[in-house]
């Protein structure tokens, strides 16, 4: 176990759960998003490539790597 798991023993089950929320929460307001895996851009260059031979309404390359939540 790391030093900073150890650090949190005297913690209570709802200490640590509020923790995990807390994090989660924290990560989600970061406005820099993780990096996509390669299958996550196949899938994203695919949409897009399906879009472009479809035109009409559709999303944006942007909206989709936003719903996404990847940076390519």
């Amino acid at each position: 176990m790391n030093a900073i798991l150890k650090s949190l023993d005297h913690l209570s089950v709802e200490e640590k759960l509020q923790l995990v929320e807390d994090l989660w929460d924290d990560i989600a307001e970061q406005k820099s998003p993780v990096p996509a895996t390669p299958f996550t851009r196949a899938e994203v260059l695919r949409r897009v490539a399906w879009r472009d031979a479809h035109p009409g309404p559709g999303k944006t390359l942007d909206q989709i790597i936003l719903e996404a939540g990847v940076r390519l």
